[in-house]
């Protein structure tokens, strides 16, 4: 399922600027592709990533600091349930392959713009 997931977030173009529109358009084409997503799944009552797929946990950033970015992705690695995250961004920055053993992908959605 990771090598559907990511295919169809590196192939499409989707918008820059507001979160909440990255986050719909996604959602599209997840339905469209007919990949089983549930929305803002709820880890505990503050870990809630965007998308969760068979294991997968999928966040969207188009704002903030790099540093709060990662934070937020490693909360979500601390969870047994999440086997795998992807982190969806218009943000330059760094990111690791692994945080916590889990395997770590990062798409920077504004590369599909160029």
């Amino acid at each position: 399922m990771i090598n559907k997931v990511l295919k169809i977030l590196y192939s499409h173009r989707f918008p820059l600027v507001v979160e909440k529109e990255t986050q719909h358009a996604i959602e599209e084409k997840f339905s469209d592709n007919d990949v089983p997503y549930s929305r803002e799944h709820r880890l505990d009552e503050k870990n809630i990533p965007d998308f969760f797929i068979e294991g997968i946990a999928i966040e969207v950033k188009i704002k903030g600091t790099a540093k709060n970015i990662y934070r937020q992705c490693e909360r979500y690695c601390g969870f047994d349930e999440v086997k795998k995250l992807i982190l969806v961004t218009n943000r330059s920055m760094g990111f690791p392959k692994e945080i916590k053993g889990k395997p770590c992908y990062f798409i920077n959605i504004g590369k599909a713009w160029l």
